[in-house]
């Protein structure tokens, strides 16, 4: 499995080395988010969670972890573990049975990886944009 992805760190925006970092999201957090959208708009299975006004997605953070400690029930990753585009297509169809996974932002945390220039200067992100200009991965 190649390096394609680098893990950055939330809070010191240092680069996660392997066994020093984690990719996490409070899932308390989530269950309450989602429970609180429940409330409002019902339980329809096909309303949108991130479309409803007033939602807001639980962050998915990268945090080394000398940079402080998680939230008390969080879901990780080990940096590690989530070093290629593989992995991360992994990591997706493994969390989709996870009921906290709709009031969080890992959609958004994929796409950031995969549109450089939507990105911030943490989370998961190409170890090497496909083009100079910071182009999508999908760009020739």
């Amino acid at each position: 499995m190649s390096d394609d992805l680098t893990a950055m760190c939330d809070l010191c925006l240092g680069e996660g080395a392997e066994g020093d970092g984690v990719l996490e999201v409070d899932t308390a957090a989530a269950d309450s988010a989602l429970r609180a959208w429940r409330a409002k708009a019902g339980a329809d299975p096909h309303a949108l969670f991130h479309l409803t006004s007033g939602a807001r997605p639980v962050k998915w953070r990268v945090r080394h972890h000398s940079c402080g400690t998680g939230p008390r029930f969080a879901y990780t990753i080990a940096v590690e573990r989530i070093r290629s585009w593989t992995a991360a297509v992994d990591w997706s169809i493994h969390l989709t049975d996870k009921t906290f996974l709709a009031a969080t932002d890992w959609f958004d945390l994929l796409d950031r990886a995969l549109h450089p220039r939507r990105a911030a200067v943490s989370g998961i992100l190409p170890r090497i944009p496909r083009d100079l200009s910071g182009g999508p991965v999908g760009d020739t």
